[in-house]
């Protein structure tokens, strides 16, 4: 092991830095010879004309006043050097009388931060761009708010104009841009990939590394151009996740990207890639015929995704997020599993994903950072796609959301997150500007916004049984829907649901049904104080009770309550001064009819299409948002109306069902409930089953 120099080589007589580093107060790199690596960069001429000032004496550095260049330490040091065992001149204590902070201010060189009243000198004017992501030896992770390193003290360090503060193996970056107005600074721990080795080891997942020969053996490198392909076409559009700039993509229409692009692909991203466009290789006329001769390498594929995620994410990058938004997209493998709700894992990797969303970094506006145009996009993206995540899943699954609106501030996305390249290169033919998953997005919003009025366990407490509030809140939601599916492109609308651009139905189909979805969620809320819930039943607790009790244990003719009203469920009230009641019910059915007619009319370009693996969830909810109807319905009419839409339901989900596998879940639902029989599960008013009996026996 070589022992780190004692002293940076360009601060000694011999190496002094030249004259335009020094006037501009940036590190001097020689090590190549004259001219140094940033005039040769800038095309300037670089001259040691002008010496540097003399030191200060001991006795005049213990003063407060900021050191001279050359006394300051200098930051920009080599990256091996950084990362390397030794110490480097960077990790050094700071010598007597060099302040570890440079600026108090939010703006321009001088500025004094608010009330501070003090001026000092301030950061270098100049941060040059570069990824936070792509650090060679180490990983980031934001520094939050309340971290144990405030970003408020740590504004004040000498960052070299990389925004890098190096130490041993644990560095500093600065992400650049911030802070302004509205805006805190950020900073991020870079630390070296070895330190979390140990970690790595204790939680990785398989017996076996998994490496890129491994990748290649499963899927030749000369297949995979083909997958990604598929992926940039069939998948991007509804889940951008990937950065196709950086596959050496260069426009939006069908491109096999270079093998030389693919060795830089991490192994888990790739492979997650690989698994995602699987089920799009009948689309192409080389992998189809493959595809009917081997055996699918999708489920191993897949597995190898969750061995890496679960090792990587104690040193994650960007890839590591990639990957896991797309295993929570994975279809499953054992048909079986399409009839079974989803395992708790689900819901606690969604959990996993915001917080590795969140350390980070891409929950916070990141378009003013020092970093590459192409990160920028792929980092606002990522935010957005986690945040549809959290919405929809919890929503789906009745969890508490992850994410919450005063912990994150990214913009909206716009056209300029779907180039390809530099901005300088913008044209219709490198941006996607009516991108599918911008509306899903919106959607996502709006499912927030629903969830905080009717859902949350707060507001289902207050209003479960006020239904002029639940109706009123309710019309502002359906507002909202309405205005959402106004600004569609007509292409997009309905009507033509089965045409959309490019001719890539699929997209708009699935983003159609998660509007529907919300659309249903609205009337389900609506619904719930049009029925009166019956008294609970009384608890006895056997053990609990007093041996002098008056209720005898073994006594059949116990001295019990009068329950026998207890079976029947009280009557509902549909009448008010607007007819509310009445309005609500004749829409929810009419937003139920819709949803049968729907489903009824997907074709197999649909289902072979991606969608969102929690649209097996919405298929279920809307079986028992129909069974709601029916067995909450307030006359004989509402409840014939309500088995009509029932029975059309569940004629429609089996024979959808042979082709399109998401809809077994709510098939599985509806016919448990007819196994057991109707009104051995519910309690139904005598209205509800005599219509129910009635389409029984004419049935027969």
């Amino acid at each position: 092991m070589s022992s780190p120099p004692s002293a940076r080589p360009y601060r000694s007589k011999r190496h002094r830095p030249c004259d335009q580093c020094r006037a501009r107060k940036l590190g001097c790199q020689t090590d190549d010879g004259i001219p140094c690596q940033r005039c040769r960069a800038a095309k300037l001429e670089c001259t040691f004309d002008n010496p540097p000032p003399k030191r200060a004496r001991l006795s005049e550095s213990l003063s407060f006043a900021v050191p001279s260049v050359d006394e300051a330490p200098l930051t920009s040091q080599p990256e091996e050097s950084v990362f390397g065992h030794g110490f480097s001149s960077a990790g050094s204590p700071l010598a007597i009388g060099e302040p570890a902070c440079s600026s108090l201010g939010f703006g321009q060189v001088g500025e004094p931060s608010p009330g501070s009243g003090l001026v000092v000198a301030a950061q270098p004017a100049t941060q040059f761009v570069q990824s936070i992501d792509r650090l060679e030896h180490g990983y980031a992770q934001l520094f939050g708010a309340s971290s144990e390193s405030d970003p408020w003290l740590l504004r004040h360090c000498r960052f070299d104009d990389a925004g890098m503060k190096y130490f041993y193996k644990v560095h500093y970056r600065n992400a650049g841009g911030v802070p302004t107005a509205q805006r805190i600074p950020v900073h991020f721990m870079v630390s070296s990939e070895e330190l979390a080795t140990t970690a790595k080891h204790e939680t990785r997942a398989g017996v076996g590394e998994v490496t890129r020969e491994h990748l290649d053996c499963l899927v030749p490198p000369e297949y995979g151009r083909r997958l990604v392909a598929l992926f940039v076409k069939y998948v991007f559009p509804a889940l951008p996740v990937i950065s196709r700039s950086q596959l050496g993509l260069t426009t939006t229409s069908y491109q096999l990207p270079e093998l030389s692009a693919l060795a830089k692909v991490p192994v888990h991203l790739l492979a997650a890639i690989y698994a995602s466009a699987f089920p799009f290789v009948g689309h192409d006329d080389y992998l189809c015929v493959l595809n009917m001769y081997h055996d699918s390498p999708v489920q191993k594929l897949w597995r190898m995704v969750y061995e890496l995620v679960t090792e990587e994410i104690h040193s994650p990058r960007l890839a590591v997020l990639q990957a896991a938004l797309l295993y929570l997209h994975r279809q499953p493998v054992d048909e079986t599993r399409y009839t079974t709700a989803d395992t708790p894992f689900i819901w606690s990797f969604v959990g996993q994903i915001v917080g590795l969303a969140c350390s980070l970094g891409v929950h916070i506006e990141c378009r003013m950072w020092g970093i590459p145009a192409w990160e920028k996009r792929l980092r606002r993206r990522l935010w957005w796609a986690v945040y549809a995540e959290d919405k929809w899943r919890s929503l789906l699954m009745g969890r508490p959301p992850y994410i919450h609106s005063a912990e994150w501030d990214v913009s909206e996305l716009d056209e300029g997150d779907f180039l390809i390249g530099p901005r300088q290169g913008f044209s219709t033919s490198s941006c996607d500007t009516e991108i599918p998953f911008r509306y899903l997005v919106n959607l996502a919003q709006i499912s927030q916004e629903i969830q905080e009025t009717f859902y949350t366990l707060r507001a289902s407490q207050v209003l479960n049984a006020d239904f002029d509030s639940s109706a009123e809140l309710g019309q502002g939601l359906l507002d909202q829907l309405n205005s959402w599916y106004s600004s569609l492109p007509d292409d997009f609308r309905l009507p033509n649901w089965s045409k959309s651009v490019q001719g890539l139905a699929p997209y708009p189909t699935s983003i159609h049904f998660a509007y529907l979805l919300l659309v249903v969620y609205v009337y389900r809320a609506m619904l719930r104080p049009m029925a009166r819930s019956s008294s609970p039943p009384m608890i006895f607790d056997l053990e609990e009770m007093p041996i002098n009790s008056p209720l005898a244990v073994d006594d059949p003719a116990s001295d019990l309550p009068d329950m026998t009203g207890f079976e029947a469920l009280p009557e509902i009230s549909i009448s008010d001064e607007c007819g509310t009641g009445e309005i609500v019910l004749h829409g929810a059915e009419k937003c139920a009819t819709i949803l049968v007619n729907f489903t009824r009319r997907l074709t197999p370009s649909d289902f072979t299409g991606f969608w969102y693996s929690w649209s097996r969830i919405g298929f279920a909810t809307v079986s028992n948002f129909l069974m709601l109807l029916l067995v909450q319905a307030p006359n004989i009419a509402h409840a014939t109306r309500g088995k009509q839409l029932v029975g059309s339901w569940l004629q429609v989900l089996r024979c959808q069902s042979q082709s399109f596998a998401l809809v077994k879940l709510g098939l599985a639902r509806l016919d448990a409930l007819h196994w057991a029989g109707l009104s051995e599960t519910f309690v139904l008013p005598p209205h509800v089953q005599e219509a129910t009996t009635n389409q029984a026996t004419a049935a027969t």
